[in-house]
């Protein structure tokens, strides 16, 4: 059986909000959003019902790294990994997860959450999910053994889901960024059993028995970066903002925009997230293009907590005893009052390279998901709000010319 979580509209029918998003979910939208061409100038934070327990349980922790897109009518939820019990430095085991969660909106005005009768190939968070078409692809991530190569296509009719593998990537890799230009689905980065990687590979989705191609790889290796895929005037491009690799005692986190142009297959370095004239470095955040030539970010790590969260593990690994309980205190105290990631949403321009903040989400957006347009929405499912703390909630939101 599955499993359904109903939220009805009208119930909710005093929230101008949940009143605003049965409107605009029940039409029908003919040009994405993705086409428009004015420039963004702020947003509005939609209500969506939280993901529901998995069935049996009471909880629903929410779940980092997911799998998440949009097959069809369904928005899907899938794996991810999560703290189900105890936090990660008071010693708690991180949970790898197989279910699979699909949402849609009911004739009846319900939104129905359901968990579908099928599971994932094997627990798994951390992929790359790029949706199309066709469903929404995964590609690579990782299990509790580390880093895998798999990739997999997930559609979903009548709410059975239907899986189909393609061609696995030529290493195992985790936490990489994905964008598609036509037919090209673009991998950058991402994390091997040893650190940052510099892969960029293309595969073409037309073609029988293709296989993923090498091109010239990323001038700096680099995961938690975010990959879209925009124009710059002259043609669609590859652009890898932020990410951070492990260079030294400690994680370097990058503001760098890269661009990859096809026509001649090189990089470039097109400045920096400076949406105030200062470099701001970014990793693990989510973005998404929008326009012809507008990239928007959510969120995101700067790394400052991070970084002192890894000094305090140094220092901790060569303490004497008497030293390393105070330091393991320390560290308790600084990941138990965490403040949560960046709250902005910056815009791009990848013509003229300006930035512009658009506000800000009061209670931050989640880091390690993924954003992706539903219709006319940004959707940021699920997602890290803290060190080891996940949410249920569906980040959604409509831009504003």
């Amino acid at each position: 059986m599955c499993r359904l979580c109903r939220w009805n509209i009208s119930s909710q029918k005093n929230n101008p909000l949940v009143l605003r998003i049965s409107i605009f979910l029940m039409a029908v939208v003919a040009v994405s959003c993705s086409d428009r061409e004015k420039p963004i100038r702020g947003f509005l934070l939609e209500e969506f019902p939280p993901i529901p327990p998995v069935e049996g349980k009471l909880v629903q922790p929410g779940l980092a790294g997911p799998v998440a897109g949009v097959c069809g009518d369904y928005l899907l939820v899938a794996g991810g990994a999560n703290f189900e019990e105890e936090m990660p430095w008071r010693g708690g085991a991180k949970s790898y997860h197989d279910e699979i969660f699909l949402f849609r909106l009911e004739g009846d005005g319900d939104f129905v959450w359901t968990q579908a009768a099928e599971s994932l190939p094997f627990p798994m968070a951390y992929p790359a999910c790029l949706s199309f078409d066709r469903g929404v692809l995964c590609i690579g991530g990782e299990n509790a053994e580390g880093p895998v190569s798999d990739v997999f296509l997930f559609s979903a009719d009548s709410g059975k889901v239907t899986i189909t593998r393609f061609p696995s990537l030529p290493m195992a890799i985790t936490s990489p960024g994905a964008a598609l230009i036509g037919k090209k689905v673009y991998v950058a980065g991402g994390l091997d059993s040893a650190g940052a990687v510099d892969h960029f590979l293309v595969l073409q989705l037309d073609e029988e028995a293709t296989r993923w191609q090498s091109l010239p790889p990323l001038p700096v290796a680099m995961s938690h970066s975010v990959v879209v895929a925009r124009s710059d005037g002259s043609e669609t491009c590859i652009y890898v903002l932020g990410g951070r690799n492990k260079t030294t005692e400690v994680h370097t986190f990058f503001s760098d925009i890269w661009k990859f142009k096809p026509s001649s297959a090189t990089w470039t370095r097109e400045g920096e997230i400076a949406p105030d004239g200062k470099p701001l470095a970014l990793s693990a955040g989510t973005g998404i293009a929008a326009g012809k030539n507008q990239i928007v970010l959510f969120g995101g790590d700067p790394g400052i907590w991070f970084n002192r969260t890894e000094k305090l593990n140094n220092a901790i690994t060569v303490a004497e005893d008497s030293l390393k309980q105070r330091l393991l205190q320390e560290k308790d105290t600084l990941l138990s009052n965490h403040p949560g990631f960046t709250r902005d949403v910056l815009v791009f321009n990848t013509v003229n390279k300006n930035w512009i903040k658009i506000g800000e989400a009061e209670e931050g957006f989640p880091a390690t998901t993924t954003a992706f347009f539903w219709n006319d929405l940004v959707i940021i499912p699920s997602g890290e709000i803290r060190p080891g703390v996940r949410t249920p909630q569906i980040t959604a939101l409509k831009f504003q010319e």
